[in-house]
């Protein structure tokens, strides 16, 4: 069970929270580089050692956006996706709200941390990658996906296509399709390695 968050602690999140937002809201506007942290501060209505004591730097701010989407889907994922359906259908509705999470974000941002500098996509143990891990598990020991990889590298290789469509997305400025290109590309690798395709190629004649 959570612990309750004291009056003090919930207002320290709501001044942490409109900090990140009023930082977010000026990325989408004017990009990442062409903001400093006086502008966002100005924004926020609080002081720069205010931003301080929450973000360590500007860089702290796209570190915060991992850590949001690690925890929305830890807490919200697994509910919206359900204990029904198929692996492949859960794959693919995960992989669409992954790109949510991008149009959500705003093309601005986006573009920001789809960059070959950007190394915290190498990171390991992520919550979201957990997550995937467990429903191709589940998916693996009903049967409906191949054991000729592993979890973990089905995993990375699902998220290696996932970021190429949203880097394509950044690309075509925001103006392509994302959501519709998200469940082609993922519905057609998750296809290469559904067992039942092979079961159905084998009992056709």
């Amino acid at each position: 069970m959570a612990e309750k968050l004291t009056n003090r602690a919930k207002q320290a999140l709501a001044t942490k929270n409109k900090i990140y937002t009023c930082a977010v809201h000026l990325m989408n506007q004017h990009g990442y580089e062409n903001i400093t942290v006086e502008q966002i501060a100005k924004k926020a209505n609080v002081s720069i050692g205010t931003f301080y004591h929450y973000f360590e730097s500007k860089f702290d701010l796209l570190v915060e956006t991992y850590r949001l989407g690690d925890l929305f889907f830890q807490e919200n994922v697994p509910e919206i996706l359900g204990r029904n359906g198929t692996c492949i259908q859960k794959v693919i509705d995960y992989f669409l709200l992954y790109a949510q999470l991008s149009l959500n974000e705003g093309i601005e941002k986006t573009c920001t941390l789809y960059v070959p500098s950007n190394k915290m996509f190498l990171t390991q143990g992520r919550a979201m990658q957990d997550l995937l891990n467990d429903i191709l598990q589940c998916g693996q020991k009903n049967n409906e996906i191949s054991k000729e990889l592993s979890p973990d590298q089905i995993t990375g290789k699902l998220f290696i296509a996932a970021r190429g469509v949203i880097f394509d997305w950044c690309l075509h400025d925001g103006h392509s399709d994302l959501m519709a290109e998200m469940s082609d590309i993922i519905n057609r690798l998750t296809d290469s390695y559904c067992t039942m395709k092979d079961f159905d190629s084998d009992t056709n004649p």
